[in-house]
């Protein structure tokens, strides 16, 4: 019998699973019949998000003829029905919520219907993460915070970047682009944001270091809504699955609809990515399943490129390295692929307060943020949420929710499960218990203000991950210039890049910002 090599028993190990289960749902036709197209393209970025967007428009500014691939549908705005309601996603079976899944994206709880939906939930052996999917990628499903770390935390953590060239020039790139700016004064002062004016006011008298921080948010559309003008979303704390009034200032409005303008990007949205494959030194073959709306295979495509960039997000970029090592196809993959995971430090904290006069509909976005550099164990940042959950509450009594950042005491790995063709998450959840006590320092330095606190409680990082980094961190995985170890015309420029975290500071402006510094560097060298 001739030998089977390692990629050979991969690859039918694969195809003999996504045979059983094609003929098990009816698909076995599409699977086996379904046409395969060849496009050639200098570069090929995949992801959409907040590495993927802009690593497009600079290699369309440069001339580069690039090929944009996205797994996830093109939300365009279309009125106000457009994207799924938090409000109803916990009660109806709306798929749009969730990437393909049978339980809702956000919480594993609720029935869906199969659609290639906002939210994917990877379970991980100690606690869930969740990643955007669609074009735009995590900016369809984020807060809209642009929230720029502190110099004496970011030092800490990424201690081989230069700060100084981070403020003054790519943070300000970035937010030149998307941030609708700081909230205005007329509408920090209306009904629905007094809970905001509570945080504020709490964090200072608490001691606590208090930044108002860019949104990605038109905050004149939300002016109208509170106005009476159009419709309330944003303003009622409607806001996290896109925006049903348009206020959301997501990827595809800016950095992607610029990247198109340039004559030399093409968008591929529905293309769900399944190897790199390396051809040659200076040649790669990216294989995608060409998808409609319900996850149903129409046909392959193949992109030919010579340079490939990576933007799938922390989890699905390392996924698919270590499938493409798996499969053979990325033979010279270093072993530092798949170390440096974390979820930012993260703990989403609630507080009770009694304050009637504060609305019990919240306003969002997130904007207010609020560091404590006196912690006994380490820095703490809280960014304020709107909830929106005083329901069943005594009178009087409102929910504050505050998501903790601190810089995360261990981290974990990603993996890749041939079986499940998924990810193996690895999270040592137990050894970060030194994070949550210095979360619950911080919160006590507020239970007790404003007009008697109920005792607060931490709702947890057990709840989930929401801003997963790491697991192709520069300067281990990859160089400092994203490119990575043994493979030198791969790029990673997106938040698998960060070593678990963004310094007590939500990702994405981080994110953004270090792509832009990338690619500034990268593209003069690409012949």
């Amino acid at each position: 019998m001739k030998k089977m090599n390692r990629r050979g028993f991969v690859k039918s190990s694969l195809a003999a699973g996504a045979a059983a289960s094609a003929f098990s749902t009816g698909l076995a036709k599409a699977q086996w019949l379904a046409p395969t197209l060849y496009t050639y393209r200098r570069s090929v970025v995949i992801g959409s998000g907040f590495g993927g967007s802009v690593a497009a428009l600079r290699l369309g500014e440069a001339g580069i003829a690039t090929a944009l691939i996205e797994r996830g549908k093109s939300w365009q705005y279309q009125g106000e029905d457009t994207f799924p309601l938090v409000a109803a996603a916990a009660t109806e079976a709306d798929g749009r919520t969730t990437w393909l899944g049978d339980m809702d994206g956000a919480t594993g709880q609720y029935p869906v219907s199969k659609y290639t939906g906002m939210l994917e939930r990877i379970q991980g052996d100690t606690v869930p993460s969740v990643v955007g999917a669609g074009l735009g990628g995590g900016s369809l499903v984020y807060g809209g915070v642009l929230l720029q770390p502190r110099r004496d935390i970011f030092n800490e953590v990424f201690p081989q970047l230069d700060y100084d060239m981070m403020d003054s020039v790519y943070y300000p790139r970035v937010l030149a682009m998307v941030s609708g700016g700081k909230i205005p004064r007329d509408i920090l002062e209306s009904p629905n944001y007094g809970a905001v004016r509570t945080f504020i006011n709490n964090a200072a008298q608490a001691g606590f270091d208090i930044t108002e921080s860019d949104v990605g948010f038109n905050w004149n559309v939300i002016r109208r809504e509170i106005n009476g003008e159009i419709s309330p979303f944003a303003s009622i704390g409607e806001y996290v699955y896109g925006c049903n009034s348009n206020a959301k200032n997501t990827l595809d409005k800016n950095y992607i609809a610029n990247a198109r303008s340039t004559g030399n990007v093409s968008v591929h949205p529905l293309h769900n990515v399944q190897t790199i494959e390396q051809v040659s030194d200076r040649l790669f073959r990216t294989h995608c399943d060409v998808l409609n709306e319900f996850g149903e295979l129409q046909y392959k495509q193949v992109f030919v490129s010579r340079y490939v960039f990576l933007a799938a997000g922390a989890i699905n970029t390392t996924r698919l390295l270590l499938k493409s090592k798996a499969l053979g196809d990325l033979s010279n993959l270093n072993d530092a692929v798949g170390e440096g995971f974390a979820g930012n430090g993260d703990e989403l904290m609630g507080r009770l307060i009694y304050q009637p006069d504060i609305s019990a509909i919240q306003g969002g976005p997130p904007c207010v943020a609020a560091h404590d550099l006196n912690n006994s164990i380490k820095p703490v940042g809280f960014m304020h949420s709107p909830s929106n959950g005083s329901q069943g509450l005594p009178d009087g009594v409102r929910m504050q929710l505050h998501m903790a950042m601190s810089t995360p005491n261990a981290t974990g790995s990603i993996g890749y499960d041939a079986n499940t063709d998924g990810a193996i998450i690895q999270y040592p959840y137990a050894d970060n218990e030194i994070d949550r006590q210095a979360h619950y320092q911080s919160l006590s330095k507020m239970q007790h203000l404003d007009n008697g606190v109920i005792p607060g409680s931490a709702i947890g990082s057990s709840a989930g991950i929401w801003h997963p980094l790491g697991g192709t961190v520069m300067g281990q995985a990859c160089g400092m210039n994203g490119q990575l170890n043994g493979l030198p015309n791969i790029f990673v420029v997106d938040g698998a890049l960060m070593p678990g975290s963004t310094a007590a500071a939500n990702p994405s402006l981080t994110i953004a910002a270090n792509a832009e510094r990338i690619m500034e560097q990268v593209i003069p060298r690409l012949s």
